[in-house]
């Protein structure tokens, strides 16, 4: 029969088969990657589809509309935990060489979030802090080498963090740089050339500002094109108007996005000039953040706490929590305690990008936890975690809640109406754990439109798999669900998704509870083969060509028929049967080209019509398949 996943072998080919890199689509080429299990297809080339005229369709159509811009994408990723490093320094050399850049690389995932424990989880060997001595308020005997975490973890996560910046792509450009470093130095190449054009170019990486047909604002190579080519206007104010090729002036919307689709020099036109250094300027928009060519590849690590150390807490343990969690005057200390390890993590050499407050607080687990009713979160962000992490860490973005989605407008309502918080918490991480909810992201979306939303955990538990199974083994359904869970978050306005274990052994572990779950590559350590789940496939449809820096765009489906042949569900969360027809989620990556995904977990095949930027294509989503279209940029209309 058709097998479900496959394998990576060190003797064998450093890419599993039908692993791809596309490169931009030539002219009005679409090209396609497909993953089906009865055809045996992992992320493979298809022919190319050809855009043609709209000659209508009786079936379902897929229209995507560009010009609907969203959410910006800060990328995918999956979780670093102690189980997961410990499997991997039982890995040869090279199969470890092979899992880092099937994961991390420019031919694999192309990962770019992580997400770390801060102190040992379910997923360690055992208990573990940093600080183990009782009544130790002061933080005396903090463990500042982080040694327990030095023996596996922290290399593993340094050896994805090199790999990534070997793959880092061209830069996005935003209005969101906080200070002026090399990313925010500009200069005018060539000086002011005839009428006052002038090409702005960012020295350290030798590239300049352009202007796609979409009006997005990005970096080329060269100035040798119209679209880098801007017409530099001077106020009296010292501010600065620039006015791009297509006659439209270059603006920064309220969450920094550039592009060149202002009518007149306006203020919100304007772009203050300030020195930087080496004769450069910075250009600093209204709302008073720095146009940024910020490198959008680079590994971003989430970082969370499960439990503080046994003696900060009223059950005196770390697994499992009293109501409260904390004993009374532990809040500050345990404050101090998260920033520290902040510190030392960023010394020990991890991209540690941004920290919840605490994983699942609704959850007195069997393993370590922490309970915080909405109340005790504000109460504490606002108090304590807030003011000593923007102290610290200013550049820390804090994420609230990290638990399971049925409860997010319960948390967010609380935290967003206790005063102070806001300016304290810079998006909502959450779980998938109690089912879709797609309607609770999407209201918080619409009610909080600047808080970044971030999908942090996802897994099957073994309560999940088929019945009698007592090793982790492939499941397509298990591909399917985490498909069908990105997708509707990313239509609700998440801006990324994040995995739980990157590795795990045969068994769904190590976990010191027994609380075992599969993953995407799951080693057999004493065969020395990764083996690959479909999770690892379906996720790739996202993570290879979603690329940091997209911004999703509209995506809709008409004329589908009421009902399609479904197929079994694994259970009540991750579940797609494909009843209902199509899904389908698109977003515009920073060079202009579109990528959408369509997934049919129905039983049967669903020809439809993909329509997008006047033009048209015919083509078939097989049963039980997951499909990544790569449109080339928009056409001016």
């Amino acid at each position: 029969g058709a097998r479900a996943g496959a394998s990576f072998r060190a003797a064998g080919a450093a890419t599993p088969d039908g692993l791809v890199v596309l490169q931009a689509a030539p002219g009005g080429a679409v090209k396609v990657v497909r993953s089906a299990e009865h055809l045996e297809e992992r992320l493979a080339a298809q022919p190319d589809l050809q855009l043609g005229p709209d000659g209508g369709f009786a079936g379902p159509v897929v229209d995507i509309d560009v010009a609907d811009l969203d959410q910006e994408i800060l990328g995918f990723g999956g979780a670093f935990t102690e189980a997961a490093a410990t499997t991997f320094a039982k890995l040869n050399p090279q199969l470890q060489d092979i899992f880092i850049e099937q994961y991390f690389g420019a031919s694999g995932l192309g990962y770019t979030l992580g997400r770390v424990h801060i102190n040992s989880c379910d997923f360690s060997k055992g208990n573990y802090a940093f600080d183990e001595s009782p009544g130790d308020v002061s933080l005396q005997h903090f463990d500042h080498n982080l040694a327990h975490d030095k023996a596996a973890l922290i290399p593993m996560i340094v050896r994805a963090t090199q790999k990534v910046q070997q793959s880092a792509a061209d830069g996005a450009v935003r209005a969101k740089g906080r200070s002026v470093g090399e990313g925010e130095a500009f200069s005018f190449h060539d000086g002011i050339r005839g009428q006052g054009t002038t090409a702005l170019q960012n020295p350290a990486s030798g590239k300049f500002l352009s202007v796609d047909a979409s009006g997005a604002v990005q970096m080329t190579a060269t100035d040798a094109v119209p679209s880098a080519i801007f017409t530099a206007e001077y106020h009296a104010d010292s501010s600065i108007s620039l006015r791009a090729s297509n006659g439209k002036y270059l603006v920064a919307d309220q969450r920094g996005f550039l592009s060149a689709s202002g009518d007149q020099a306006s203020p919100e036109a304007s772009f203050i000039r300030e020195g930087a250094p080496s004769g450069t300027f910075a250009l600093k928009s209204q709302r008073g953040a720095y146009v940024s060519t910020e490198v959008t590849r680079a590994l971003k690590v989430l970082a969370s706490p499960w439990s503080p150390p046994a003696w900060m807490k009223t059950n005196d343990q770390m697994d499992s929590s009293g109501k409260p969690c904390l004993k009374e005057g532990m809040d500050r200390p345990w404050a101090e305690y998260l920033a520290t390890w902040v510190s030392d993590a960023k010394t020990a050499g991890l991209p540690i990008w941004a920290m919840t407050i605490q994983n699942e607080p609704s959850n007195p687990a069997g393993w370590e936890a922490c309970t915080f009713t909405p109340q005790e979160e504000a109460d504490f962000l606002k108090n304590h975690l807030g003011p000593v992490v923007r102290s610290r860490h200013p550049d820390v973005t804090v994420f609230g809640f990290d638990d399971s989605k049925h409860m997010l407008p319960d948390y967010l309502n609380v935290l967003m109406s206790t005063p102070d918080v806001a300016k304290y918490m810079d998006g909502v991480a959450f779980h998938w754990y109690s089912g879709d909810f797609f309607d609770k992201v999407g209201w918080m979306h619409k009610e909080h439109p600047d808080l970044i939303m971030l999908p942090s955990e996802a897994t099957y538990e073994r309560r999940m798999w088929k019945g009698g199974m007592t090793e982790t083994y492939s499941d397509w359904r298990f591909g399917e669900g985490y498909a069908h869970d990105i997708i509707g978050d990313l239509n609700n306005g998440a801006a990324g998704w994040i995995d739980w274990n990157l590795l795990l052994d045969k068994s769904g572990g190590p976990n010191h509870v027994g609380n075992v779950c599969d993953a995407a590559v799951v080693a057999d350590c004493e065969e020395q083969i990764l083996n690959v789940h479909p999770q690892y496939y379906f996720i790739g449809h996202f993570s290879k060509f979603i690329v940091p820096g997209s911004r999703h765009v509209a995506a809709k489906i008409t004329g589908a028929k009421a009902r399609y042949q479904a197929s079994k569900p694994p259970g009540p969360y991750g579940t797609c049967t494909g009843e209902l027809g199509l899904e389908v989620t698109a977003a515009r990556r920073p060079d202009g080209q579109i990528a959408a995904v369509v997934l049919n977990c129905a039983d049967e095949d669903v020809p439809f019509m993909l329509r997008y930027s006047g033009g048209a294509t015919k083509t078939t989503a097989p049963r039980r398949s997951i499909t990544t279209f790569l449109l080339p940029p928009a056409v001016p209309r």
